[in-house]
Formats: structure tokens, C-alpha cells, sequence
């Protein structure tokens, strides 16, 4: 009977947050990425409602929401999901999902993004979360460079 709770105990602790396991992973700070562009076509009304457009139809529908959007300010706030591929290395377990926060404000001549809280994972074939990451400031370094620079290019261009 107590080795029975013990499991249903472990159970909980490990997979609550909808089979999510979030234990281990890296600090926050090695989870973020930030990058401000200069550019003179950037426009605070023209280049909020690209930035809007870019969001919905670049990130992963399913997942990725626009939780708070002022344009007066110039501001998105939401929830973002990207499917891009990371080696980890020998013996460690891939990531090709990412799910992350994401904080957009655009200005006339200048626009910044935001990217933080990245939780990366890859799902077997019956939908479950088999790894999760990144676990160290190494696979944090590789994921934000294989996948979040290019996406931050992309959308800088984009916004143009």
C-alpha cells in the first residue's frame, strides 16, 4: 500500500503541469534572449500591425496566443511556440519544440524583441513529452542560437 502512494506521489510530482517535466531545468537568465533593431522604416502603426501579422502566422497556431497587444504603446505580449530542430550532443535527447513568452514594442525608427521563459522538448508518437530543457547553460547557448536568432531575424525583416 505505501509503495502504491510513493508512485502515485512521484507520478504527480514529476508529470503535474499537463506532463510536462520542468524539474532541472537551466535559470531563467540563460532561457532569454533579447535583440533591439534601428531602422529607419520601421513605423510605429505600419510596423505593430506587421509585427501582429508575423506572430500569428510564423509561430505554432495550436500553442502560440497574443495575450496583451497595445498599439498606442506599441506593445505584444504573448505565448509563442516554434518547431526548429537542436542537436544536444552525444547521448542526450533532442529538442525540436519550443514553447516560450515573448514581449514585442515597436517605436517610429527602432523595434525590440523579447524572448524569454524557452521550455524545449520533442514529443514521441502518442504525444507525450519525452525531454525538456534546456537542462544547462551549454544547450541554452545552442538553442537560442540555432533557433531564436534566426527567428528574431526574420521578424525584424519582416516588419520593415
Amino acid at each position: 500500500m505505501m509503495n502504491k502512494l510513493l508512485t502515485i506521489a512521484f507520478f504527480f510530482l514529476v508529470f503535474s503541469d499537463s506532463m510536462c517535466l520542468r524539474l532541472w531545468i537551466v535559470s531563467g537568465k540563460f532561457r532569454t534572449v533579447e535583440d533591439t533593431r534601428e531602422n529607419k522604416t520601421y513605423q510605429k502603426t505600419r510596423s505593430f500591425l506587421k509585427a501582429k501579422q508575423w506572430l500569428e502566422y510564423k509561430l505554432d497556431p495550436e500553442v502560440s496566443k497574443i495575450k496583451e497587444e497595445n498599439q498606442d504603446a506599441g506593445t505584444i505580449k504573448g505565448i509563442g511556440q516554434i518547431r526548429c530542430y537542436v542537436p544536444y550532443g552525444i547521448g542526450e535527447v533532442d529538442a525540436n519544440e519550443h514553447e516560450f513568452q515573448y514581449e514585442v514594442t515597436i517605436r517610429d525608427g527602432s523595434a525590440t524583441m523579447l524572448v524569454n521563459k524557452i521550455f524545449s522538448f520533442i514529443r514521441d508518437p502518442n504525444d507525450i513529452i519525452l525531454n525538456y530543457g534546456p537542462k544547462d547553460e551549454r544547450v541554452a547557448k545552442v538553442t537560442i542560437r540555432s533557433c531564436f536568432k534566426p527567428l528574431m531575424d526574420d521578424f525584424f525583416e519582416y516588419i520593415k
